[in-house]
């Protein structure tokens, strides 16, 4: 493990599809859905024995700074003026990693799940010694469904410990994604290593408004002073599917970016009718079968049904079709607009 490599965790995502759990002022990252752990707890513990936290940035919006305080004795924390993507995320850790020499900088999200953290601290150990300069290099995993919310690595030839990546593809049709899983594509688990010299690079040839507030920061601006002017775009669009350098390192081990309420029957073992019932509160069901069930507080019953999921917090309920969990983002943008309240 090299001795001045940074990890930057991004813990600014929304999580609409987790709604009503999940919202504006309570994200994904922050969710305890894992024994009282939150998936960003859960990243801070799995990276732990690699990164210090010295050497641990965790980059989240200025609006959630209370809700992060818990975790300034595990890293520290850099806050976004505003919302601008994955891009945004990296280019604010970029400046740090740049500003302080550190020789590697591992990329990855709070709000996923990993059901063998040594295997995962591995396939991270083996990013870092692949990521020489000029090189990026992707955690790529074997796809286990057509999974149409996902990227996915077109591969190239094997190298001894890593592939070499021919391209990316975000987020395929379903025909698409079958032909992909069966064609041996690789999902993209948006895990990223890299120089930080390599990535300032493909900055100034990719995105060039992030590379040019980049070198406001260094010269001294403030963060706030260069936000606006940058792009919204994630780095997968802004910059992977771009570069000509990439490697991958195949991670063997069970992951979900828990997007959907359906990924918790992926992660938890159901009951014998097939239901996967979560939260504090109680459910009592009756011919149920195949449902996903999340209450906080008080009694869901349920009577002759199968195939929903039905979440409740506070005054808020779900109630949907399990083949139609990916629409609950729409759901939540008819929510916020005025006529909804």
């Amino acid at each position: 493990m090299r001795t001045n490599a940074y990890a930057l965790v991004m813990a600014g995502g929304r999580g609409e599809r987790l709604w009503p759990l999940s919202r504006e002022e309570l994200p994904k990252p922050f969710l305890r859905l894992f024994e009282g752990k939150s998936l960003l707890e859960a990243t801070l513990d799995r990276i732990a024995p690699l990164f210090p936290a010295e050497r641990t940035l965790l980059v989240v919006r200025k609006v959630h700074e209370e809700a992060v305080r818990p975790f300034r004795d595990r890293a520290r924390l850099l806050l976004e003026p505003e919302a601008k993507d994955t891009a945004g995320a990296i280019f604010l850790g970029l400046f740090w990693a740049l500003k302080e020499g550190a020789d590697r900088l591992l990329v990855l999200p709070a709000d996923h799940y990993v059901g063998d953290e040594e295997a995962f601290r591995e396939a991270v150990s083996t990013m870092l010694e692949a990521a020489e300069e000029g090189y990026v290099v992707t955690l790529g995993l074997k796809p286990t469904r057509p999974e149409t919310e996902y990227g996915y690595i077109r591969l190239g030839g094997w190298e001894g410990r890593w592939y070499r990546a021919e391209g990316f593809v975000e987020k395929p049709p379903y025909a698409r994604a079958l032909e992909y899983l069966k064609g041996g594509y690789l999902w993209n688990a948006g895990v990223f290593a890299f120089t930080p010299r390599t990535m300032a690079s493909l900055f100034q040839r990719h995105l060039p408004a992030h590379a040019q507030a980049l070198e406001g920061l260094l010269s001294g601006l403030r963060p706030e002073a260069v936000y606006p002017s940058l792009p919204k775009v994630s780095i997968d669009y802004g910059v992977m599917e771009k570069a000509e350098h990439i490697r991958v390192v195949l991670g063997q081990f069970p992951w979900d970016d828990v997007g959907t309420w359906r990924a918790l029957e992926r992660i938890f073992e159901p009951d014998e009718a097939g239901n996967v019932v979560l939260g504090s509160g109680r459910h009592l069901g009756l011919d149920t079968r195949g449902c996903v069930v999340y209450t906080e507080g008080g009694l869901v019953a349920t009577l002759g049904v199968s195939g929903l999921v039905i979440a409740q917090k506070g005054q808020e309920v779900l109630v949907a079709d399990k083949e139609r969990v990916r629409e609950v983002r729409e759901l939540v943008r008819l929510l916020d607009q005025p006529s909804s309240a």
